[in-house]
């Protein structure tokens, strides 16, 4: 019991001096008399006489002036803001630097950063500390890191909670050379809230940290630092003795795990219905840890991805795609019984490169098209039958792809030449014939524009002899792979929605040793990874896969914003999510590709050896807990229960314990009210003194910062040119935030901006219907063509407002009182200046022709927000950075001048008309 009171402080301790009146309560409480009790229809003329002439006052029982007491002192101890496991000063001296990694890794602890983040920011608040928070990632649409500040502890908490983890690693480098660039005036020590791992030049960042004035480093414990899901070496293989199943995963972790970790895998199909559950125990010795599910292949092809039970994040996640679900591939050839060298037949080798990775049906070409393969290989195939040869040609019509081998057969081949990508020569290249060469030749390393870029080429792999194409075609856009000697080993070309792939040498070692090597299962790999994807263009030869469903940074696959870029097939292997490509699905057509984070990261590097001088802490300390509410409510309960025993004392009957329930309902309606709410009453009554300026969040913590900074430039030049006094900007969130207390809400439209449930659609328009008036602003017009365009934000703010009844708009009018409500525009330019701002046609009667709704695509608020720099905003200042921001805070002072006073100068229009008619 002493342990845990010696764990509690008191942030206004003062006010403990009140306890020093409870003695004068005490005497206070003892002279008042208890009220008088009240008898219904007393019979008053038999009590007359009974008066003693002696009358001893009653007083009121000992236990009721204790239970007071006790209410009393409740109330003061709670006042003082007892919390426990108070936090501690934070360390340095002068502002406070917070460093948040909110890379992938991030996802599994996010809560615990959040805590000590928010613990932290409290602190330097009781501190008086300016405040910077600076990410470890670059967020999509982003060209470098950001910092936000200084900040008070509110701001800082606003951008905070706007902060989420990003489903890529954390960017190091860029952070070493943002601090290097950053030149601090001042010592400022940070606090570094990270993940636990070492993605990279952390020491360097580390050791610019110090420089800068000092730093403290937080992680996760060994224990709870992030674990991730890796594919297998072989995902699909066939079973063995050590493991039972045939679809395994790998789990990567640190090697800092010091005792058993038990670990759960879920295998879900579409819908993230569980398919299958593994369990398993993770130790330093067995890492990467194979899981292996077994289970039948008609379960086996509906796994869509594999996830850790308990764990957040995208390195919880493992997509799988259709390069884990075999594809049908048939290949042109008797079946292997009926081969008379089976070890050397072309078909052979394909069938061995081929098997971990496809399922392989060899028959009659007609056979393989109606058993619905992707891929159809034939392996020196120059002739067939008329009724097959248009089979084959409709089939790759319609989508599939064909994969040709050379040959002696396709070497003699005369006369009118079938589905072929390019047009050949009769007969073939080899050493000792016409068309030779003195030595076998090497390929030539792949180009960027071809699907096998980035495979590496071994030296030994020579070719004796190929088939040639005509040089005199135009071909350049359709060779994939070339020897030295520049001559074409693999070319391709579309046929219909299909395509066509051939590669100029044979099958087998009879012609090169390609099929002995490594690189002819890559080859083919990733020539039958192009199934789906043929109706591209051959002209874009790498295969540009468009993003279908990104993952968020805590592994939920969202829509991808405008900023997301198609990935590349070639060098798909080696490819690592960046904000550019994050992890998810991307492809064409029928085709998908997984992108998982797990696939190309190196190994799971703890933060080890941190500098003497740097403290290291974990996230497992037991964090603040303000106990004053607890406190309020212990004395609200005895308040009841002191009346309830008053009430009880005064008098009884029917009609009186009829009004003692009515009272007690009401009293106990008031103790069970949510504390959020009463929170909310005492901040719509601070909002209701004052006029603040408002924005909606968007949950994009970079743009809710602008949006506050341009807010509060705005603000200022209020302030200083007219009568205007903003009290400050808000923040605001449409689903739980009352909007009307602000008679402005400014609503920068996002790419990603979050999705409103029908109760925010509901106080939305509510807000419209009853007097306020809302800018959209989609901030694209730099991408559009004047009007609102089909742009990611446009589609944005259809996808807001599709749910909103709002009157027909129009273009504004020249003569539009807003052009003249203070100052006389022209235009209302802002970033941009060519966007057309669309008004209500005819304004709601009783709006005093105030238009509800403005939108427009000038990106105000950033010209506002770049205005902050400016040290004065004085109208007659000839220094301003740019007339640009200068008439964009005239449009932001006109805009407020219309939404606050209405069509007051709407008169000003008609002065040309008036002055006519006096003339006349």
């Amino acid at each position: 019991m002493i342990a845990f009171f010696s764990q509690i402080i008191f942030m206004q301790p003062v006010i403990l001096s009140a306890l020093l009146a409870l003695p004068v309560l005490w005497y206070l409480l003892r002279i008042t008399p208890p009220a008088p009790k009240t008898i219904i229809f007393p019979a008053t003329r038999f009590l007359a006489g009974l008066i003693a002439d002696e009358q001893t006052p009653s007083k009121t029982p000992w236990w009721i002036f204790l239970l007071r007491l006790l209410m009393v002192t409740l109330i003061i101890i709670a006042l003082a803001r007892p919390v426990i496991n108070p936090s501690q000063s934070l360390p340095g001296q002068g502002a406070l630097r917070l460093v948040i990694d909110n890379g992938w890794a991030s996802a599994q602890n996010w809560d615990m950063q959040i805590t000590a983040a928010e613990e932290a920011i409290t602190q330097a608040g009781r501190e008086s500390r300016e405040i910077y928070i600076l990410p470890t990632t670059i967020n999509t649409g982003q060209a470098m890191l950001e910092q936000f500040g200084p900040l008070s502890s509110r701001t800082a908490l606003s951008i905070l909670r706007g902060l989420r983890p990003n489903p890529w690693p954390a960017d190091y480098k860029a952070l070493a050379q943002y601090l290097d660039d950053t030149k601090e005036r001042k010592s400022i020590h940070s606090l570094w809230l990270s993940h636990g791992l070492d993605e990279g030049q952390i020491y360097k960042v580390i050791s610019t940290l110090q420089n800068h004035g000092g730093l403290s480093f937080v992680s996760p414990a060994p224990e709870k630092l992030p674990l991730l899901l890796r594919p297998s070496k072989k995902l699909t293989q066939k079973k063995d003795k050590e493991l039972r199943g045939n679809i395994r995963i790998n789990i990567d972790a640190p090697d800092t795990i010091t005792t058993a970790l038990p670990v759960m895998v879920q295998a879900l199909a579409q819908g993230e219905n569980i398919i299958d559950i593994q369990t398993t125990m993770l130790n330093n010795a067995e890492l990467p840890k194979t899981i292996s599910f077994d289970m039948p292949q008609s379960m086996e092809s509906k796994i869509t991805k594999f996830r850790l039970s308990g764990r957040k994040g995208a390195g919880s996640i493992f997509l799988l795609d259709d390069q884990f679900k075999k594809r049908k591939v048939g290949i042109a050839a008797p079946a292997q019984a009926e081969l008379s060298a089976p070890l050397i037949e072309a078909s052979y080798f394909i069938k061995r490169a081929l098997e971990p990775y496809a399922d392989i049906t060899a028959g009659e070409i007609t056979t393989l098209i109606e058993a619905g393969v992707s891929v159809i290989v034939l392996p020196d195939i120059a002739a067939m039958p008329a009724e097959t040869l248009n089979a084959l040609e409709e089939w790759v019509s319609e989508g599939g792809l064909l994969l040709r081998f050379s040959g002696p057969n396709m070497a003699e081949l005369q006369g009118e030449q079938f589905l072929l990508p390019v047009t050949l020569r009769a007969g073939g290249r080899s050493l000792s014939g016409a068309l030779s060469w003195d030595e076998p030749q090497t390929i030539k390393p792949f180009t960027e524009i071809s699907p096998f870029y980035g495979l590496e080429i071994p030296d030994d792999v020579t070719i004796k002899q190929q088939v040639l194409a005509d040089p005199a075609q135009d071909m350049e856009h359709k060779i994939w792979a070339r020897l030295n000697d520049g001559t074409p080993l693999i070319t391709a070309n579309t046929e219909g929605k299909g395509l066509i792939v051939l590669v100029h040498t044979s099958a087998n070692t009879q012609w090169s040793d390609f099929a002995l090597s490594g690189l002819y299962v890559s080859v083919l790999k990733r020539i039958i990874r192009l199934s789906g994807l043929t109706n591209l263009s051959v002209e874009r030869s790498y295969t540009a896969l468009d993003p279908l469903l990104i993952m968020d940074g805590f592994g939920s696959l969202v829509s991808p914003s405008a900023s997301v870029l198609p990935i590349p097939v070639a060098n798909l292997e080696k490819l690592v999510p960046s904000r550019m490509h994050p992890p998810g699905l991307y492809g064409r057509g029928k085709t998908q590709y997984a992108l998982n984070i797990g696939t190309n990261l190196p190994a799971l590097t703890p933060v080890k050896n941190l500098p003497l001088s740097v403290a290291h802490s974990y996230y497992e300390k037991d964090y603040e807990i303000d106990i004053m509410p607890y406190i309020l409510y212990s004395a609200l309960i005895l308040f009841c229960l002191d009346w309830l025993i008053m009430v009880m004392i005064a008098g009884s009957g029917f009609i009186h314990l009829r009004k003692q329930a009515l009272s007690l309902l009401i009293l106990w309606a008031f103790i069970i009210i949510p504390h959020n709410t009463q929170a909310s009453d005492a901040q719509d009554l601070h909002f209701s003194k004052g006029l603040y300026l408002a924005y909606i969040k968007t949950g994009n913590a970079d743009l809710d910062a602008l949006s506050q900074r341009g807010l509060e430039t705005l603000s200022d030049t209020l302030k200083r040119r007219t009568s205007v006094e903003p009290v400050g900007v808000v923040g605001l969130n449409p689903e739980s935030d009352p909007l009307a207390f602000f008679p402005f809400i400014y609503w920068p439209i996002s790419e990603n901006q979050n999705r409103y449930s029908s109760k925010a659609i509901q106080n939305i328009q509510f807000y419209l219907d009853h007097g306020g008036t809302i800018l959209f602003d989609t901030r694209d017009q730099n991408r559009s063509t004047g009007g609102v365009a089909n742009t990611a934000n446009a589609q944005a703010l259809r996808a807001i407002t599709a749910s909103l009844n709002i009157p027909p708009i129009i273009p504004i009018p020249n003569d539009h009182v807003l052009g003249r409500s203070f100052y006389l525009l022209k235009d209302y330019p802002g970033q941009f200046s060519a966007g057309t701002l669309w008004v209500e046609q005819q304004s709601t009667s009783g709006r005093d022709n105030v238009s509800s709704v403005l939108i427009g695509s000038n990106n105000w608020i950033d010209a506002w927000a770049s205005a902050s720099n400016n040290q004065s905003y004085d109208r007659y200042r000839n220094d301003y950075d740019s007339k640009r921001q200068e008439m964009s805070l005239r449009f932001g002072v006109n805009l407020m001048m219309y939404v606050l006073t209405g069509n007051y100068k709407a008169d000003q229009v008609h002065i040309p008309h008036i002055l006519k008619r006096l003339g006349e």
